[in-house]
C-alpha cells in the first residue's frame, strides 16, 4: 500500500487558511508569560542555587539571611519588564508595517 500526498489541493499561502485562523486571547498569553517568568524565576533562583550549593561550587545559603526570594521577585519583574517591552516594540513596528502596506494599496488604486 503506497501512501500518495495531495499536494494540490493545500495552498500553505492562502488567503483563506489566514483568514480563518483564531485569534490568540490576550489573557491567554499573558497567563503564559506570567507562568514562563516565575517558572525561570523560581528556576534561577532556588533551582540553580541548591544545585550549585549541593555540587560545592558556592557556600550553602544560610536559612537566618535567604536572598532567594528576593532574586526570584527580582528576575520575576525583570522578566515581565522584559516581555512587556518586547511585547510593545512588536506592536510599534506592526503597526508601521500595516500602515507601509496600506499605502503601497492605497497608491496601487
Amino acid at each position: 500500500m503506497q501512501l500518495r500526498e495531495d499536494t494540490d489541493n493545500f495552498d500553505v499561502d492562502s488567503d483563506e487558511a489566514t483568514a480563518h485562523a483564531p485569534k490568540p486571547n490576550t489573557w491567554t498569553v499573558v497567563g503564559l508569560l506570567l507562568v514562563a517568568a516565575a517558572t525561570f524565576s523560581y528556576l534561577g533562583a532556588y533551582a540553580v542555587t541548591s544545585a550549585l550549593a549541593s555540587a560545592e561550587l558556592i557556600r550553602p545559603i544560610s536559612h537566618e539571611h535567604d536572598p532567594r526570594l528576593r532574586w526570584a521577585l527580582t528576575c520575576f519583574v525583570g522578566l515581565m519588564i522584559a516581555f512587556s517591552l518586547i511585547a510593545l516594540v512588536s506592536k510599534i513596528i506592526g503597526r508601521r508595517q500595516v500602515r507601509r502596506i496600506e499605502r503601497m494599496n492605497d497608491a496601487e488604486g
